[in-house]
C-alpha cells in the first residue's frame, strides 16, 4: 500500500515518508500488534509530513508515539489539527 510521495515534499520528509511506508509494509505487520489510536499512528505520521514541513512534522509524530504506550489514559481519537 505506497502512496505516492508529492514532489513538493522537501528531501528530509520524503525520506519520512518513505521510511513509514517501509515499516508499515515490513515491520509492522511481524510485530502483530494494533495501534490503539485512530487514526494509526503510521497513519498519523504520513498526514503530518504530508501537511507540515519536516520539523513540524518530526515533533507531531513523536509527541504521538509517546503517547502509544500502556498506561495512557487519554483520548484514543486523536486526529491530527
Amino acid at each position: 500500500m505506497s502512496m505516492a510521495i508529492d514532489r513538493h515534499l522537501s528531501v528530509p520528509s520524503r525520506f519520512a515518508v518513505r521510511f513509514i511506508e517501509t515499516y508499515r509494509a515490513h515491520v509492522g505487520p511481524d510485530l502483530n500488534v494494533r495501534c490503539r489510536f485512530e487514526p494509526s499512528c503510521s497513519e498519523y505520521g504520513l498526514e503530518a509530513y504530508q501537511r507540515y514541513g519536516f520539523l513540524k512534522a518530526t515533533r507531531k509524530t513523536l509527541g504521538r508515539l509517546s503517547r502509544c504506550r500502556k498506561g495512557y489514559s487519554g483520548p484514543f481519537i486523536d486526529p491530527l489539527g
